[in-house]
């Protein structure tokens, strides 16, 4: 019977779990939960209950100094739906209110596709440190006469996850593996304003080919999200993300005594404003989560060659500032549709390096 489980990595230096949620949450990790070097590491665990000679597994995690915990982000799940998991918002600090910023705008703003007008269809992953991974894909069309629709898949998580069994001899591997099935729609109600509505389908599976588990979780969520065009060039955003979203656990068919919970993801209120001027546009998101928590991002987006769309951009993240740059190669050909590659990458937390982000897409 396995005691604890060690992780090869964590995501954020700032978000260590807190022990009262981490027993119960298997949470994926955000966006750089690597630890930094030189911190301490200690393991948490579940003890077994002596009246119910019950063992739970739990994540062992990177324990981190103090100050880190002023993230309250870090005691929540759901991480892959806020990871940064697109080329495109590699490059603009991560900012996924407009589809001219991110090919996964529409899981965060479902409205942002409502002025696009073309069918589309992206796909993308990210090469991540530590056996990590996310891969994305997703496709949209118009509905006539002003209404869109957009569904995809956002798949993520950790990979040979090391298990140790109550005396600290390996007990093989474990995978933690985050599925998120996503629909949004949207319709424009004038040439200025649109509104938009995402479900998303969620589901999160731990477990292994070398012990005895298969721990799942699923769940449900929803957002809301607006776009508001008061002059030519300038679009304003606002969006209510991971309504109601949240893991339900069940453990009584693998433990002898289990119990059900939930693990609820932090609902966020963002808003953000994007600039066209000539050849360059300007962009800027604020995420609030209701946590107190505050994510500031900022980019510039530069489309001075036809063929050619250069961004830069950063994120403002618990006294941290996170950079990164991408870019979009437009494809012409004489017959077909037009296609595009995307390739960007965002710098991590020290010791972690960079991240590399690859996706390939066509409009049509």
């Amino acid at each position: 019977m396995i005691h604890t489980f060690t992780s090869h990595c964590e995501w954020r230096s700032n978000e260590a779990i807190s022990n009262s949620r981490s027993p119960r949450s298997l949470s994926f990790a955000r966006e750089d939960t690597i630890s930094k070097p030189g911190y301490r590491v200690r393991q948490i665990s579940i003890l077994r209950s002596l009246s119910a000679n019950l063992l739970l597994p739990v994540l062992i995690l990177f324990a981190l100094s103090p100050s880190i915990y002023a993230s309250g982000l870090g005691g929540y799940t759901g991480t892959s739906n806020r990871f940064t998991s697109d080329p495109l918002s590699s490059g603009t600090g991560g900012i996924t209110l407009f589809h001219q910023t991110s090919t996964n705008s529409y899981s965060q703003n479902p409205a942002s596709k409502a002025f696009f007008g073309q069918r589309s269809f992206d796909a993308g992953l990210v090469q991540l440190s530590l056996d990590r991974f996310i891969y994305t894909v997703n496709a949209g069309v118009p509905l006539p006469p002003t209404a869109s629709l957009s569904i995809g898949l956002i798949a993520a998580g950790t990979k040979n996850i090391e298990a140790r069994d109550s005396r600290g001899y390996a007990a093989g591997d474990i995978s933690d593996t985050e599925m998120t099935y996503l629909v949004s729609f949207s319709n424009r109600f004038s040439d200025k304003l649109a509104f938009g509505l995402s479900l998303k389908l969620l589901t999160k599976q731990f477990s292994s080919g070398d012990v005895d588990l298969d721990l799942k979780g699923s769940g449900f969520g929803a957002g809301l999200g607006f776009v508001f065009k008061p002059m030519a060039g300038s679009s304003f955003a606002l969006a209510i993300k991971d309504w109601n979203s949240s893991y339900k656990w069940k453990t009584q068919d693998i433990f002898e005594r289990g119990s059900s919970y939930q693990d609820e993801f932090p609902m966020s209120l963002s808003w953000g404003w994007l600039q066209d001027i000539g050849t360059v546009s300007l962009a800027l998101e604020h995420d609030y989560y209701f946590i107190d928590e505050n994510i500031y991002r900022v980019a510039m987006m530069w489309h001075g060659i036809q063929a050619l769309q250069v961004n830069v951009g950063m994120s403002y993240e618990d006294e941290s500032i996170y950079p990164g740059l991408s870019a979009r190669y437009e494809l012409s050909w004489k017959q077909g549709p037009p296609m595009h590659i995307d390739y960007g990458f965002k710098f991590g937390t020290p010791g972690e390096g960079y991240r590399n982000y690859i996706g390939w897409g066509v409009n049509f």
